[in-house]
């Protein structure tokens, strides 16, 4: 992913670290404070537990300083399954960082997407982390031609990648391309979302699709205890249950691949 580029800019922009996450981590917020602009980079997805610590002091800078320090960086790091993997290589739990007070949260699905968000998150004053799910680095699915250099997206709006009425399927990162070819496979006229952030996350763009299709199907890999998912699902419950509900008493057609007996 960094081919090049200390080539390109010298060993003073882009150097190796020590095999250390607490001290990459850790020497990034010194650089922030310092008023640069740090991309450390994480090797998978369970190496940043080390760095937990420094991860919860750089989040909560702006507030143990009562804003007068802020420590933004983009952490980068590679995340869940591909081809094969063990507990330290194909780990997704985004959800911690979600949890994490202070920090942004970026999934990108697919390369144009990523340029736009990653873009967002170096011009901005918040650490973010930037997750690239292992399986698109280098897949056919994710490639898009170049935006463009002032091509730029917003956090926290969802990308409506298939216009449908049956279903709400909400998805990010690799999930999204599985979605697609689920529900064209299956033929069922589903309305699919790409999160693309889930600090913050669309909850409107979701609720409104929901409300209007009344079923929600949330996919994303993870364990099943504790995932992101069940945020989505708990909004969703708690904002458009009753619109699910007056849709569910309406009759059924028995022709329906998505239909049920009440």
């Amino acid at each position: 992913m960094t081919l090049g580029l200390q080539d390109k800019y010298g060993e003073n922009r882009v150097f190796d670290t020590s095999l250390s996450e607490e001290g990459i981590i850790g020497r990034a917020v010194g650089m922030a404070i310092a008023g640069l602009m740090p991309v450390p980079e994480i090797q998978f997805r369970k190496y940043a537990d080390p760095a937990c610590e420094q991860i919860n002091d750089c989040g909560t800078m702006r507030w143990r300083t009562a804003n007068r320090f802020a420590a933004p960086m983009v952490v980068r790091m590679p995340v869940g399954f591909f081809r094969c993997g063990d507990p330290w290589h194909s780990q997704t739990n985004e959800v911690q960082f979600v949890h994490s007070p202070g920090w942004r949260v970026a999934c990108p699905s697919n390369a144009e997407d990523a340029v736009g968000l990653l873009r967002t998150a170096l011009r901005g004053n918040d650490p973010v982390m930037f997750l690239e799910h292992r399986n698109m680095l280098d897949a056919t699915s994710a490639r898009r031609p170049y935006p463009g250099d002032d091509f730029a997206l917003p956090f926290g709006v969802a990308k409506r990648v298939r216009e449908g009425d049956a279903i709400t399927l909400v998805a990010w990162g690799a999930m999204v391309e599985r979605c697609e070819a689920a529900a064209e496979k299956a033929g069922v006229s589903a309305d699919i979302l790409d999160l693309r952030t889930l600090a913050p996350w669309d909850s409107e763009a979701v609720l409104a699709s929901v409300k209007r299709t009344h079923r929600c199907l949330i996919v994303h890999e993870d364990i099943g205890t504790g995932g992101f998912g069940g945020e989505i699902a708990a909004i969703v419950a708690d904002r458009a249950f009753l619109a699910s509900r007056r849709a569910s008493r309406a009759p059924h057609d028995a022709g329906h691949p998505l239909s049920a007996p009440s």
